[in-house]
């Protein structure tokens, strides 16, 4: 992005441009009527770094970074007459939207919009992204688990079957599917794992895979059979610690001799056979300081070419309460908590070892999750119900394997969502999940509080890397400037 790109207007630079998708649809705003007033737009997240402000536009994904001087356009709830748009700064703010009529619905011009780019999108009208629990029955007893209480069984053999005859009945007519294995822990029933797999090669159907597993029974046998059998490309691990910290939290029901060693040694296992691996950090008030020790201990354990596959990143450990997820407020922990684990991905991020998030984050999704594309997406339980989400609580369960779909409850899992009237002014609006039955969204305040902390890591992280980019590029200047001309030279 040339100098002047960056910055026209005294005070202000464009650090992101935005989605262009959004942009061409939303095309140029409208001069405001005769006498209506202008304010910010609900869409407008400010965050003060380093001596300037960071304005993001989170339905437009536009970043600009603005002098101070210009933050009171968008502080509370001010209304400004139209003369403002006569100042070059307001002017350009108001092109960008963010300033905009004080009459603007919003809310109603992001749910059009979605609405077109999920017609775009143009998604399959049948399955094709399964999660499937060929038993919900694990090794371990994770003291936080979501799971805990549920009936822990393996996937019948009559069920095993009835899921790849449900499969092969939705199957797409063209393309391949895709899997994600899940439990429990999907390595506790290999056989069942085998035998979908089996019957969707003898039905002719295209697929690869993902898992999510503790990692603890992968030996380099079943490394390899998971990458050349199972068609599994990438699996999740989670690593709460170093060995007495993990052993403490993983509480291994079977005897598993150093349970730590025992899954680092799966990891490289993982790796050889070229699947890669996401270890995930769960962190509480207890752990964190274990957790910064932990990545460290995987910067020295894993070589260079194995850190080609193998990332990190960190999560808040939420409290679990009531009788199933659909009734649990958001429990994301304490602000302390929360910043903690913004520095552990930061961390992360800064070694090279993190997840970058700056795709999602210029890019205006229309789907966040399973929820929002029934359609295509289910989960199959280890008794083969069917969710149209991945936390499987009741009022997300839609028929089984076994008497296909339920029309009823489809229609309550599939029809349009509403909008909550707490949620219709909200700067996260555009890049939140479903509203009316997310089972994470039964807290208004907690559901703001986390998008919060996500979207200031993310955007902190984003400045950080531009700001080295610009250093870099006036260190490369200063370099060639001093430079000392050979004699004969004439191209300065």
């Amino acid at each position: 992005m040339s100098d002047k790109a960056r910055g026209e207007i005294k005070g202000i630079e464009v650090l992101a441009p935005g989605d262009s998708r959004v942009l061409v649809l939303l095309g140029k705003q409208k001069k405001p009527g005769k006498d209506v007033k202008i304010r910010k737009s609900c869409f407008v997240f400010s965050m003060y770094v380093a001596g300037k402000y960071l304005l993001f536009h989170t339905l437009t994904r536009q970043t600009l970074k603005v002098s101070p001087e210009y933050i009171d356009y968008f502080v509370g709830d001010r209304l400004f007459l139209q003369n403002i748009l006569e100042k070059e700064e307001t002017a350009f703010f108001y092109e960008h939207r963010f300033l905009v009529p004080e009459t603007e619905c919003e809310d109603r011009t992001y749910l059009e919009l979605k609405e077109i780019l999920v017609l775009k999108e143009e998604l399959p009208h049948t399955i094709t992204q399964y999660v499937i629990l060929p038993t919900s029955t694990c090794n371990a007893k994770c003291f936080y688990c979501f799971e805990q209480g549920m009936h822990y069984h393996k996937m019948s053999k009559e069920t095993v079957e009835d899921t790849i005859s449900f499969i092969i009945s939705h199957r797409p007519e063209k393309g391949k599917i895709h899997i994600h294995w899940f439990g429990g822990e999907p390595t506790c029933a290999p056989e069942n794992i085998d035998r979908i797999c089996e019957g969707l090669r003898e039905a002719g159907i295209d697929f690869d895979a993902e898992m999510t597993s503790n990692g603890s029974l992968f030996t380099e046998e079943l490394a390899k059979h998971a990458s050349e059998v199972w068609n599994v490309k990438r699996i999740q691990i989670t690593l709460d610690g170093l060995a007495e910290e993990y052993e403490k939290r993983k509480r291994y029901t079977q005897a598993l001799k150093n349970p730590f060693v025992t899954v680092i040694t799966g990891i490289h296992h993982l790796i050889a056979a070229d699947i890669s691996v996401a270890v995930r950090l769960n962190a509480d008030e207890n752990n964190i300081g274990e957790c910064f020790r932990c990545i460290d201990f995987l910067m020295e354990e894993f070589s260079a070419d194995e850190q080609k596959k193998l990332m990190a990143y960190a999560h808040s450990l939420f409290s679990q309460q009531g009788e199933g997820l659909d009734e649990c407020p958001v429990g994301a922990g304490s602000d302390e908590l929360e910043e903690k684990v913004l520095e552990l991905n930061e961390y992360l991020l800064h070694i090279g070892f993190g997840r970058d998030r700056m795709d999602d984050l210029f890019h205006l999704k229309s789907h966040y999750c399973m929820v929002t594309a029934p359609e295509c997406n289910t989960l199959i339980d280890a008794s083969g119900r069917l969710f149209a989400c991945d936390a499987m609580p009741d009022n997300m369960h839609y028929g089984d394997v076994q008497n296909g779909i339920d029309s009823d409850a489809w229609g309550r899992v599939s029809a349009p969502c509403k909008v909550r009237d707490e949620c219709r002014r909200c700067v996260f609006l555009p890049q939140c999940t479903e509203f009316d039955r997310c089972p994470n969204r039964m807290s208004f305040d907690a559901c703001r509080r986390q998008a919060t902390r996500t979207l200031k890591s993310n955007l902190r992280y984003f400045n950080a890397v531009n700001e080295d980019a610009l250093l870099k590029q006036e260190e490369q200047r200063n370099n060639r400037n001093q430079q000392p001309i050979a004699e004969g030279d004439t191209s300065v």
